[in-house]
């Protein structure tokens, strides 16, 4: 590792640094460290260049140094060895693990549980049987053994990836039905928790309480939350049980001997951390009660008594034990020595930090990349670290900078000075001048008024000054512009500004990490903590709540505060009111705090166009959208459109999605719909107009490329196009627009229904029918079907209605609903001799006849078939002879007329159809044509057709199709041996089975005409 501003710097050149830093001698470096005093003058004199990693961690904890800037020194002493793998597991909390600092998927849930189980008990044999108890329970089955070996054998790969030099075989071994995981304390996490904790209470021992507390804090820095958190299998693992409790009882043992040197503040939070989780633990929260009453919060202390007093009497009809009432009794006598204000660490003016949450959730990924943006000296950084949060309102930036702010203090890191000051970006007081912000810093900092400069600049640079070589940390929270944030950045590599902000700010040399909802189990954690045990009595109904919130936090909290004031109200009572409240927003309230007054002070920041463009989004159809719908939906072009978006994007009011797409939080949705509506229903509707008949026309021009010939105009000739439509030179252009607008194309469906605009609510599932059939989307296809029908029939549209229920008929016989679909079929023939449209009812009576023959009347199917083959020669079209012909064909090979089939099939071939004007016809063609040959015995030509239909129908994107082409091809492999052919198709298949959901074996076979 080499620095990049500068040529490497020497270990001994660092760790003297920080010793005359320190202001220690090297004699008393050594024997604060346990060295010798000639070892430690060889590492700064260079003539030992790679010491052990345990003596430099002595040498760190002797220096005050924090975890990361101890494992910083191990790196720098690492620079001159010969490169090899260097991995890392980490099983206090959800298990990770890294390879040379990169953090690898450890692979499937079974494959981490076996590795987790391995590392709880580390250089240790482990039975096989015990582990595949552990990892499958009940559910192990024959091939449970391989399994193992396969899992184990992928862990090796994954810890130490193949290298020359590199020994998988020494990380895990195998020797008799056992596996042993072989580590050091520096490549697993529990084995340096217990170094760490073995050594604070031999420093405590020693009488060295001072010390035993740094060794303490470190060894709990590392404990991230329950082991294996993320892993469900090992939750009841008696191992796990008894490493929480390890946990505990090393708090507790933290506690007691912070409290005899009146480091109060200290301990308060690994204390209520412990209480949180585990209330009813008497020990800890007398521990908790004397380290409140120490640090001057007697009032706390006593609360904490009742709370857990209660919850024994109602939990477990006990009254508290002898621990608890002795603590009780201290601090009603006021018998803890206050902490004295004029030691190490005073509280003054400089300390400015809000105070953390006991009910702080989750953002553990968050937390380890902002940590991951800290500057550490040791490894040569030279600037101040600068941590960004940004995000939506209500998101819980502030929250998660405090939190962040508070662990590292906790940890002994920024203890000099804490600055905090709200740069009112988003409030209803103008923005913080950041020349006034600089001067209540200073006189924070000790400068008498009179000595404050008058400019900005000069401020700025005497502000830099006081907090060069001071361990400090200043958060600016809620900030409005690069411009007001950049004057109050401190600028040394022991300084950190943590900056919070709507907005997307733009700073140099900063981490920038995006806030966005809570995953589900934070979510219910939240809820958890503040509410108790509802959660647990309904989770069905948490869940829908979570979801009704939109993962928010603030609306999280803000739901929850409302249940812990109501307790009388269940989950399930709080679903309902946000369920059924016309206005979501107004129910996700709790005293003065409201989620609609966050959203206020956002859209207010906003300028016109842009809150116009905001409003109209709150109408728009689907999860998500592209810039061209959206400046449909508002009127503008599609660069102004995208123009807009981009300033909403960097208001954090809309996010960005993949491929240059966008969406709206379920609340911001709300939030805007209701200002739209506020615009008047003429505006409303003016506004869905726009958005639904460029959506109808702009995929009335994708369906081009996929239509069949001879397929009905659904648009008439003509008919004005909106502008802004997107271009699709080909098939494949096409049904990626389809793809990633399906979403939205199925809403406008809804949406024009809503709003009545019946002409495009049964149009737009017409111009839909090709792509539906095509990505086998049958529930898109049959819904929306249902939709045009409606809307047909309600304008009286006759025609429409017909070419409905034909479409409607096919996809029901898709899924093999067959009674429905041949009474539509029915219908549909029906209504086109009505309308006395003779090419047209051709469609509905052969997919009729099909329908039959799937029903299982293949004879009379035949016969209806051949009937009707004369109309399709009187029509003189090519294409739709050659559909009846393959549709006869196919309905022959399934009663069984194989040699009749195959010559219907040839017929057809020969009929000479273009495969570029309809290749999805001519691949079913050559599908039912291999199948067809299968069954005569004719196996390699029916290979060599079938290779054909599938190399169609992938190009076409027909995966129902290409499915039941595969499994013929696989079977007539299989007739000739070819093995390898089959397992090729077998793995194309599962694939396919895998996205295509519950139809995924609907019978696909027949050919639907249009």
């Amino acid at each position: 590792m080499t620095d990049t501003d500068g040529p490497p710097r020497r270990l001994g050149e660092v760790v003297a640094g920080l010793r005359v830093r320190a202001g220690l001698t090297q004699r008393q470096l050594a024997d604060l460290a346990g060295l010798s005093l000639a070892g430690l003058r060889d590492v700064e004199q260079g003539r030992v260049v790679t010491p052990r990693p345990a003596n430099l961690r002595r040498l760190a904890a002797a220096l005050g140094l924090s975890h990361d800037e101890a494992e910083d020194l191990v790196e720098l002493s690492r620079r001159g060895q010969p490169a090899e793998q260097h991995f890392r597991i980490r099983v206090l909390g959800p298990l990770a693990v890294t390879v040379n600092g990169v953090e690898v998927d450890p692979g499937p849930a079974r494959q981490q549980a076996l590795l987790g189980l391995l590392a709880l008990t580390p250089n240790v044999p482990v039975s096989r049987d015990a582990l595949i108890e552990a990892a499958w329970g009940e559910r192990r089955h024959g091939n449970t053994v391989s399994l193992v070996q396969t899992s184990m054998s992928r862990l090796r790969q994954r810890l130490v990836p193949k290298q020359p030099g590199s020994d998988r075989a020494k990380v895990l071994t195998a020797s008799r039905g056992r596996y042993r995981l072989t580590v050091t304390r520096e490549q697993l996490d529990l084995l340096e928790f217990r170094h760490r904790a073995a050594e604070a209470r031999q420093a405590r021992k020693a009488g060295d309480a001072a010390r035993a507390c740094v060794l303490f804090r470190k060894a709990l820095s590392l404990w991230r939350g329950e082991p294996l958190a993320n892993l469900e299998t090992t939750r009841v693992q008696p191992l796990v049980t008894a490493l929480v409790e390890e946990w505990k009882t090393l708090v507790v043992d933290y506690a007691e001997t912070a409290t005899q040197i009146g480091c109060y503040d200290e301990v308060l939070p690994e204390l209520r951390r412990l209480v949180g989780d585990d209330p009813l633990h008497e020990v800890a929260t007398a521990r908790l009660m004397i380290a409140l009453a120490g640090s001057g919060q007697q009032a706390a202390a006593l609360n904490a008594f009742d709370e857990v007093r209660r919850r024994l009497r109602e939990e477990l009809g006990a009254d508290p034990g002898p621990e608890l009432t002795e603590a009780h009794q201290r601090v009603l006598r006021q018998d803890v020595v206050r902490a004295d204000p004029t030691g190490a660490d005073p509280v003054t003016a400089h300390r400015q930090l809000p105070p953390d949450i006991l009910e702080f959730t989750g953002r553990e990924a968050e937390l380890s990349e902002l940590r991951a943006g800290l500057p550490a000296p040791t490894r040569g950084d030279t600037a101040a670290g600068i941590l960004v949060l940004q995000g939506m309102g209500g998101v819980g930036k502030t929250r998660l900078a405090v939190h962040l702010a508070r662990q590292l203090l906790a940890e002994g890191r920024y203890a000099d000075v804490q600055l905090y000051v709200d740069l009112r970006g988003h409030s209803d007081q103008p923005p913080a001048d950041p020349s006034t912000v600089l001067d209540s810093f200073l006189r924070l900092l000790g400068v008498a008024g009179e000595s404050v400069p008058r400019t900005l600049d000069e401020r700025s640079a005497l502000y830099r000054s006081l907090l060069h070589g001071r361990h400090a940390v200043v958060l600016l929270d809620n900030a409005a512009s690069e411009e007001q944030v950049l004057p109050l950045l401190p600028a040394g590599p022991t300084n950190l500004a943590m900056v919070t902000s709507r907005r997307t700010l733009a700073l140099d040399g900063s981490r920038t990490v995006t806030l966005e909802g809570f995953p589900l189990p934070d979510a219910e954690a939240l809820l958890r903590r503040i509410v108790g045990q509802r959660v647990a009595d309904d989770p069905a109904a948490t869940r829908m709540v979570v979801e009704l919130c939109g993962r928010l936090p603030l609306a999280l909290t803000l739901a929850a505060r409302r249940l812990q004031a109501r307790p009388a109200w269940r989950f399930a009572d709080a679903a309902a009111r946000l369920r059924a409240a016309g206005d979501r927003l107004g129910e996700l309230a709790a005293g003065s705090r409201r989620v609609r007054a966050v959203f206020d002070l956002s859209y207010r920041a906003l300028d016109p166009e842009a809150r116009r463009m905001f409003r109209l989004l709150g109408l728009h159809p689907g999860e998500d959208f592209a810039a061209a719908s959206a400046a449909a939906l508002a009127g503008v072009s599609p660069a102004v459109g995208e123009r807009i978006l981009d300033q909403l994007a960097d208001e954090h009011l809309v996010t960005s999605a993949p491929a240059g797409r966008y969406r709206l939080h379920d609340l911001l949705r709300d939030y805007a719909r209701d200002l739209a509506e506020r615009d008047g229903e003429r505006a409303c509707r003016e506004a869905v107009r726009r958005v639904v008949y460029w959506y109808l026309h702009a995929a009335d021009a994708a369906n081009k490329p996929l239509r069949k010939p001879n397929e009905e105009e659904v648009l008439p000739s003509g008919a004005g196009e909106p502008p802004g439509l997107p271009v699709f030179p080909d098939s494949a252009s096409a049904f990626d627009w389809f793809r990633a607008e399906q979403g939205a194309l199925t809403a406008t469906t809804a949406l024009a229904w809503e709003y009545g605009l019946l002409e495009a609510a049964s149009q737009l599932p017409a111009v839909l029918r090709n792509y539906w059939e095509r990505a086998s989307e049958w529930d898109h296809w049959i819904g929306g079907a249902r939709v045009a029908l409606a809307a047909a029939r309600l304008a009286g549209d006759r025609t429409a209605e017909a070419r409905t229920l034909n479409d409607l008929g096919c996809a029901l016989s898709q899924i093999g609903n067959l009674e429905e679909a041949v009474d539509m079929l029915t219908r549909a023939c029906d209504l086109r001799a009505a309308l006395g449209d003779e090419r047209r009812r051709l469609g509905p009576l052969l997919n009729l006849a099909v329908a039959v023959a799937m029903s299982g009347d293949l004879h009379r199917a035949i016969r209806h078939m051949r009937e009707v083959l004369p109309l399709a020669r009187k029509v003189g079209d090519v294409y739709n002879e050659a559909w009846l012909l393959n549709n006869l064909a196919h309905a022959q090979a399934l009663a069984g007329m194989h040699e009749e089939a195959i010559g219907t099939y040839r017929a057809t071939l020969a009929l000479g159809r273009d495969c570029s004007a309809d290749p999805v016809g001519v691949a079913q063609t050559l599908g039912g044509f291999g199948q067809a040959l299968l069954s005569a015995g004719e196996h390699d030509e029916a290979i060599a057709v079938l290779r054909r239909a599938c190399a169609i129908y992938r190009q076409e994107n027909c995966t129902a199709f290409l499915l039941e082409a595969l499994a013929t091809l696989a079977a007539a492999l299989r007739e000739i041996g070819d093995e390898v052919g089959v397992k090729e198709c077998e793995v194309e298949a599962q694939a396919i089975v895998d996205g295509l959901g519950p139809y995924a074996y609907a019978p696909v076979s027949h050919a639907p005409l249009p």
